[in-house]
């Protein structure tokens, strides 16, 4: 899978802005990413150290439309949440380019 592919956008809420303090940062991925392809993607991006990455599914959700078929409201995503070795920060502003 091409680096520049895997990462998607960095999640910026009140709980993932809260985890950057402790050296977890959360990104939304591509559907077909691994653990290993955000591992890269991010050393490629940022020379970062990764010590952990853990992927998580956002399970969409429905609710009953017109004639009782459902509608999806929300779409599937995944976030992979990295933890950085301790003392580094990653610069999300500023994503060097891929090779």
């Amino acid at each position: 899978m091409n680096l520049s592919h895997v990462l998607v956008k960095a999640v910026l809420t009140e709980k993932t802005v809260k985890g950057t303090a402790v050296g977890k940062y959360t990104f939304l991925i591509h559907d077909e990413a691994t653990k290993v392809d955000v591992k890269q993607a991010l050393k490629s991006l940022y020379g970062a150290d990764i010590v952990k990455v853990n992927i998580v599914k956002g399970y969409p959700k429905y609710k009953w439309g017109k004639g009782r078929r459902p509608v999806q409201k929300r779409a599937m995503t995944r976030r992979a949440i990295v933890t950085l070795k301790k003392g580094e920060k990653l610069d999300l502003s500023k994503p060097k380019t891929v090779k």
